[in-house]
């Protein structure tokens, strides 16, 4: 059945979708289970449920999903997270957090962690529902789309495994659309939304500009600001660190107005929840701004330590405190 060079059914990637997403609509497209599929054509030697595989994905599965599929070799390296080397961090690593990205934490091939993030109206919207790379990011915390906040789980608790909504059903013929919580069953795009807060608008027009250009994939979209995003990245570790936060976030919050919310103690940035996730991107946002300005006053009132902003950190430009420039893009 699947032994052609092009398999009878071959979708291709729509446009930002990840991989994980891409496999598991080509074998239901061809009227398998993903388990099934998977051993017919990774090889049984290979399992690749047991791993992040947007995040590590050997090229023979992207060389095969490539020639069985036509689609280019280039569009399908897209599909993972290798897409934002260079650009959010510096490369891939195998194991451990990686600078922007949501963790899955597997187990037995469950995700534990709430790592896949979705907009309900993206996936209401969608002809066919698919799960888009850029929803792995930690940045991700609204859909810039529809201005509504994303959600990163089902509303009985369990975390997005679109690659198990057929697991332990003997009988299941369609598996039908990812759009679907695995445990229970519910279409996920029924999750009620939550329009985010705009204030203050300079924020979130930056923030906006951003999540639009990875949603573009880069596409067409100007240059992002790497040195920013280092730095931003940085200020929201601080922020969410039991040791150093409570000091910046107080400082933060009566300077800009923003309420002041207890955080609850996670070890990094990447692992708070996606409304602790936002409150902290909001505050550092703030800080960063477009202009250097506020961060200077921050460090010379001793509300941040210098060195903390290189702390655990190779970056050059974290380094070079004293030649700050403001940047605009």
């Amino acid at each position: 059945m699947l032994s052609g060079e092009l398999w009878p059914a071959h979708p291709h990637p729509y446009f930002g979708e990840c991989l994980s997403s891409w496999i598991v609509r080509a074998a239901h497209h061809n009227g398998l289970k993903i388990q099934t599929f998977s051993e017919i054509i990774f090889g049984k030697q290979h399992q690749i449920w047991n791993r992040d595989v947007d995040r590590l994905a050997p090229n023979f599965i992207l060389k095969i999903m490539s020639s069985r599929t036509s689609t280019p070799i280039n569009i399908a390296k897209k599909s993972t997270l290798s897409l934002y080397s260079g650009r959010l961090f510096p490369a891939i690593k195998p194991s451990g957090i990686l600078r922007w990205v949501n963790p899955l934490v597997l187990h037995h091939r469950k995700h534990t962690a709430f790592g896949m993030q979705y907009c309900p109206l993206c996936l209401s919207e969608d002809k066919e529902a698919y799960y888009r790379i850029a929803w792995r990011l930690a940045l991700y915390t609204f859909c810039p789309i529809h201005q509504v906040m994303m959600r990163d789980r089902c509303n009985c608790g369990a975390s997005v495994n679109f690659h198990r909504i057929e697991l332990g059903k003997a009988n299941l013929i369609d598996a039908g659309s990812l759009d679907k919580c695995w445990q229970c069953a519910t279409k996920l795009s029924d999750a009620s939304v939550r329009t985010i807060d705009t204030r203050p608008k300079s924020i979130f027009t930056i923030w906006c500009r951003v999540l639009g250009v990875i949603n573009r994939g880069f596409i067409n979209s100007g240059p992002v600001n790497y040195d920013r995003l280092i730095l931003l990245h940085q200020i929201c570790k601080i922020i969410s660190s039991t040791r150093f936060n409570c000091k910046t976030q107080k400082y933060i919050c009566d300077k800009s107005g923003l309420l002041f919310i207890p955080l609850t103690k996670q070890l990094y940035f990447e692992q708070y929840d996606i409304i602790e996730r936002h409150y902290i991107l909001r505050l550092a946002w703030w800080l960063i701004g477009n202009t250097t300005a506020k961060l200077k006053e921050s460090l010379n009132k001793k509300a941040i330590v210098t060195n903390y902003l290189y702390r655990d950190s190779s970056e050059p430009y974290l380094h070079d405190i004293s030649d700050f420039k403001d940047y605009v893009k």
